[in-house]
């Protein structure tokens, strides 16, 4: 999440919520300001390539904030980036578990 993007910091802070959502689903980046057309111009061009969304945050009113660029769902998983966090994190090392029991018996 971002205060303000502008055309100076776009390429930045896109490439920030790339790495950040890198093990995601989906991914956006969240803005409370965007600042010029060439800016909007700009993420559209590197959502082409990357798939992360953009969110125009509200910040008086959370609920009103609006998808701008809606993110691409990620059909494969990074399978070594999730290794990795399950090493980190003994939470996602038992989510990732009862994925794999599920893909392989049905059971929750």
């Amino acid at each position: 999440m971002k205060m303000l993007v502008n055309r100076s910091n776009a390429r930045e802070t896109y490439f920030q919520a790339v790495s950040n959502s890198s093990w995601a689903n989906l991914g956006y980046l969240v803005a409370a300001e965007i600042e010029g057309v060439n800016t909007l111009k700009e993420l559209r061009i590197l959502y082409a390539m990357h798939g992360i969304g953009l969110i125009k945050l509200d910040v008086t009113n959370p609920a009103e904030s609006q998808i701008l660029i809606p993110a691409r769902e990620r059909l494969d998983l990074e399978w070594a980036m999730c290794s990795r966090l399950a090493d980190e994190n003994k939470d996602f090392k038992a989510f990732i578990k009862r994925v794999r029991q599920f893909f392989q018996t049905g059971d929750l």
